[in-house]
């Protein structure tokens, strides 16, 4: 599995939303170094392939999408937590989850909630697919601006 896996390429996939070198270094680590082999390399997978689709759209403008976007808390046992809570240095885009619920809904919280709950492996590939499909819809949008049928 190690042979499959290019951490470089999970690196400069999340470099517009993280122009940090050493905390991008820490979040591919927990993606792709941390955690069951199989979710190392599922998560590897999805995060490429939307990684790929975004290539394949064509450069977009100025990096990634500025909107609103919530932090990654990290979640430790009650018996591990002390003083404030942390969050992780990559934020999860709100753009997309409104696609599926309304803004300051409860259900939105759900959604927000389910995205970045469990250990970092699971959260933070989340986080990081959520960044990329935000990429991704705003590449859809410019392109129907730019010529296709926009959508309602």
């Amino acid at each position: 599995m190690s042979a499959l896996i290019r951490p470089e390429r999970l690196d400069a996939l999340l470099a517009p939303w993280m122009p940090d070198a050493e905390e991008r270094a820490f979040v591919v680590r927990c993606i792709v170094g941390e955690g069951p082999v199989h979710h190392r390399g599922a998560s590897y997978t999805l995060v490429c392939l939307l990684g790929l689709l975004l290539e394949e759209l064509g450069p977009g403008e100025g990096g990634a999408p500025a909107g609103e976007s919530l932090p990654v808390p990290i979640r430790l046992p009650p018996h591990l937590a002390r003083g404030d809570d942390h969050d992780y240095p990559l934020t999860l885009p709100l753009a997309p989850l409104t696609r599926l619920a309304p803004e300051g809904s409860p259900e939105l919280a759900a959604l927000v909630d389910c995205l970045t709950d469990g250990p970092p492996h699971h959260a933070l590939a989340n986080a990081a697919m959520v960044c990329l499909l935000d990429a991704l819809f705003a590449r859809a949008r410019a392109g129907a601006g730019a010529g296709g049928a926009e959508t309602a």
